[in-house]
């Protein structure tokens, strides 16, 4: 009923994802991306830090229409600086060079991991993309094309359900891919546990990426 009257409404969505941790599964918000990527003409937004959710509670806020903010209830380091701008619809890259093997796609909780997976990776010799993807919708198509061209490969990681997630909102900006996209997503039953225990049972943790990684270099070998 609210699209359909135009509403102009400012949802948050606190308690999201495995990485709650000991609350158990009954608290965890898994199919929140889902439902407000569904609503006709709806913003979805999921900071990592303080200052990017500052930022985008402030553009949702000057927004009108329906829009949805995914928080992070676990501590996460502050990634950007006070000035940095943020806007409906884009995105940050915030690592790259002219030898990226894969881009990884990440937003939230899971973008933490990402960083640490690029370290490891990096101190091995291999280098990443990685790809801040705070808006999924609107979404930002011309960096993920982009990304698709200079790299081998794309993995979206999330900690959320596969269905209707980050992942199949990339997939969307392709009508025929032509790298692999491979989604790293929750796709077992949570348990109660420790937030970093419960990352690694679902394999989005930076252990899982950088499996998948590896995957796909011995692969392209």
């Amino acid at each position: 009923m609210s699209q359909n009257s135009k509403a102009n409404i400012k949802f948050c969505g606190s308690h999201a994802g495995v990485s709650i941790g000991e609350d158990g599964p009954s608290q965890m918000g898994l199919e929140d991306i889902a439902m407000f990527r569904s609503i006709l003409k709806s913003v979805v937004l999921y900071p990592s830090d303080t200052v990017s959710t500052d930022k985008l509670v402030e553009e949702m806020a000057k927004h009108k229409g329906i829009s949805y903010i995914r928080t992070t209830r676990s501590a996460t380091p502050v990634i950007y600086d006070k000035n940095e701008i943020f806007c409906i619809g884009g995105s940050k890259v915030l690592r790259q060079s002219d030898q990226d093997m894969v881009t990884v796609v990440s937003a939230g909780i899971t973008l933490h991991e990402a960083l640490a997976a690029y370290m490891e990776l990096r101190r091995k010799g291999k280098l990443i993309r990685v790809i801040d993807l705070y808006s999924i919708k609107p979404i930002d198509a011309a960096a993920l094309k982009k990304a698709a061209k200079e790299t081998k490969a794309i993995i979206t990681v999330e900690d959320h359900f596969a269905e209707g997630g980050l992942g199949e909102a990339v997939r969307s900006v392709f009508k025929t891919a032509s790298i692999p996209i491979i989604s790293l997503a929750v796709t077992k039953m949570p348990k109660s546990g420790k937030p970093q225990e419960l990352l690694d049972y679902e394999g989005i943790s930076k252990n899982g990426i950088i499996k998948t990684i590896n995957q796909i270099v011995k692969k392209k070998k």
